[in-house]
């Protein structure tokens, strides 16, 4: 057996409350470093009094005076046994790796390996994500935007709309002024034949040739003005009840193509024998 498998097989034996560290025990020569063996022996003891960084730094000095695979694995023990289990997974690869260590002791740092490497994954597992820095919570804000009653919104205004009104109304107040007007006209022009009419009857009563002349002259020229008004007052009159009546069309209808107009037109209709209105429809 070589000297490093004896050294980890005394330092297995010793007693199942003391943590296993391997004794390096081989022939060196003490240099101006010091003697391995017993910064070794002091390891041990801070290793004992639970002063573990202190004995991972004597298990160093001891390493490097003296390097032996058997200080990587005590460093290795001494860490685990503080709870620093990723260096001591370090070190006991660092052992495992080494040249001269026998097969049993090797075989017992890898079975140490393997469970410390289970525990670090289960830790791993284990942690919570850390949260990320989101910034101060902002407040919730419970407002709830009113909802726009239609009564409420601005009516839209169709100037178009607003300006053939107006015109309807002008037209609308002009037609009735006309048929005033005209009515009046046509009331003068029958006062007029009333007074042409008793003028020929005064006329034909009267024995007098000169008094019946001027009564046929007087009751001529009352005619003429009754039926003067008369035109007068029909064309005005039909007039305003054409521009009425113009106010009240313009419906429209839907053809193929398209909203096509539908109008009704009146027109006054003057003649020689007739005075009326013209109706104009158009599809």
């Amino acid at each position: 057996m070589s000297t490093v498998s004896v050294g980890l097989a005394f330092g297995m034996a010793l007693a199942p409350s003391t943590p296993v560290l391997a004794a390096a025990t081989s022939a060196h020569a003490i240099g101006p470093e010091g003697d391995p063996e017993e910064l070794s022996a002091q390891a041990v003891e801070r290793f004992q009094a639970k002063d573990y960084d202190g004995a991972v730094s004597l298990f160093q000095q001891a390493y490097a005076i003296d390097p032996q695979p058997n200080y990587l694995f005590n460093i290795g023990r001494v860490y685990e046994e503080k709870g620093d289990l990723e260096n001591a997974v370090v070190y006991y690869q660092k052992f495992v790796g080494q040249s001269g260590v026998d097969l049993e002791s090797r075989q017992a740092a890898t079975e140490r390996l393997k469970v410390l490497r289970e525990a670090l994954a289960q830790l791993e597992s284990n942690k919570e994500p850390e949260p990320k820095d989101v910034g101060p919570e902002q407040p919730k804000d419970d407002t709830v935007e009113p909802v726009p009653d239609e009564q409420d919104q601005p009516p839209v205004v169709d100037e178009e709309a607003q300006q053939a009104a107006k015109r309807k109304k002008t037209l609308r107040i002009t037609g009735y002024a006309l048929m005033g007007v005209g009515g009046a006209a046509l009331v003068v022009g029958g006062v007029l034949g009333g007074l042409a009419s008793s003028n020929v009857a005064d006329a034909n009563a009267d024995e007098f040739v000169d008094r019946t002349l001027a009564f046929r002259d007087k009751a001529r020229r009352q005619a003429a003005g009754a039926d003067a008004m008369f035109i007068t007052g029909g064309v005005l009159a039909v007039t305003g009840v054409a521009l009425v009546l113009a106010t009240l069309g313009g419906k429209k209808s839907k053809k193929a193509g398209g909203d096509v107009a539908r109008r009704t037109a009146w027109s006054p209709v003057v003649g020689p024998e007739r005075v009326g209105v013209g109706l104009t429809h158009r599809f």
